[in-house]
């Protein structure tokens, strides 16, 4: 029974190990189509973070403007309720007065009140100053009813403005939730997008090590510096503060800061073993050529569709391959050059320093 089990994990085993290929036995030809669809997944996410990141510029613009109008509609707010305040201080400043002047009429009773009257030298006198008190007492009531009236108006139109500064908060609160979600999926392309930059990197590199490194090397004692239009470097071989992600990271090559389409050279001779466009990603517009004894050098971010050269072909020192740009992740026009030894970067300058 227990040869029987043996057995059949043994077939098992077998058949697994036939169904799934092995990564180390895979080919160039093979790497390529691995690497070529792990640029179309990056392109999609690449577009697709593009969109994410306008949408939130579009967004955090609306916020923007909400912000602006909650501010006015706090402004309005605090300029009606001192209207309303300055209203109320009027209102009690003429009840006071009319007041005042009704309990000097009155505190004597009416008779008192005849008699402040009847104090007028002459008829017309007392008739005109009945008519005078009647007018002042009519012209406080008016006075009041208007200030009445306004402070009702100031503080419908108080009430207004708080029901659009709430109104106004809901939507923010609302775009603020939406600017959320979006960055967290814009979090999300970017950690997406960094996992298949290094996966295509890493392709690259197993690309870069198939290469018979028992092979004759042909790059010759000293070879071609490959951005002849400069020898400024803006970047050196080694750790580094990424000018685009803003961290740490392990900088493969050198930076050469060149005119944006000046000519790219081979830097020794050698066979051309990746000719490809990576995108808005890594390296751009892109070259590999493998130079015997497993030395590859890359050449990256050049012009787009200016790669002059394709896999297969033999390449000499000094040849024109492509034009300086700044495709994938680029702050601005200069060539990406890197060593591998065996796929494993190694430092440039002491092969065209």
């Amino acid at each position: 029974m227990k040869k029987k089990i043996s057995t059949i994990l043994l077939i098992f085993v077998l058949t697994v190990s036939l169904a799934i290929p092995s990564y180390a036995a895979q080919t160039k030809d093979d790497l390529q189509n691995e690497l070529d669809n792990v640029n179309s997944q990056k392109e999609d996410i690449s577009n697709r973070l593009s969109k994410a990141k306008k949408d939130i510029e579009k967004l955090n613009s609306k916020v923007s403007t909400l912000n602006n109008e909650i501010a006015a509609a706090n402004q309005k707010i605090s300029e009606t309720e001192a209207k309303i305040t300055k209203k109320k201080k009027d209102m009690k400043e003429r009840e006071d007065g009319l007041n005042e002047r009704l309990r000097v009429m009155y505190k004597n009773g009416s008779i008192g009140f005849v008699d402040v009257l009847l104090g007028s030298n002459s008829i017309s006198e007392f008739i005109s100053n009945l008519g005078l008190i009647q007018k002042i007492y009519e012209n406080d009531m008016k006075v009041l009813e208007t200030l009445k009236r306004e402070a009702e108006e100031l503080e419908q139109i108080q009430k207004e403005l708080k029901e659009q500064k709430e109104q106004l908060a809901v939507k923010k609160t609302e775009l603020d939730n939406d600017v959320a979600e979006l960055n967290s999926l814009k979090k999300e392309l970017e950690a997406k997008e960094d996992e298949l930059l290094e996966e295509a990197e890493a392709l690259t590199s197993k690309i870069q090590s198939l290469t018979n490194s028992g092979s004759e090397y042909v790059g010759g004692g000293s070879w071609v510096w490959p951005a002849p239009a400069s020898h400024y470097l803006t970047s050196y071989f080694g750790w580094r503060l990424h000018p685009v992600y803003g961290t740490w990271r392990y900088h493969s090559g050198i930076d050469i800061a060149a005119g944006s389409g000046t000519n790219v050279l081979a830097a020794a001779p050698g066979t051309v073993i990746l000719s490809v466009d990576y995108g808005n990603y890594s390296y751009g517009e892109c070259i590999i050529i493998d130079h015997g004894g497993g030395i590859t050098s890359l050449y990256g971010h050049m012009t787009r569709g200016s790669r002059r050269v394709s896999v297969g072909q033999k390449v000499n020192a000094g040849q024109v391959i492509g034009l300086v740009g700044s495709t994938g992740i680029s702050t601005g026009p200069h060539l990406h050059f890197e060593v591998r030894k065996n796929g494993v970067v190694t430092e440039p300058l002491d092969y065209i320093g």
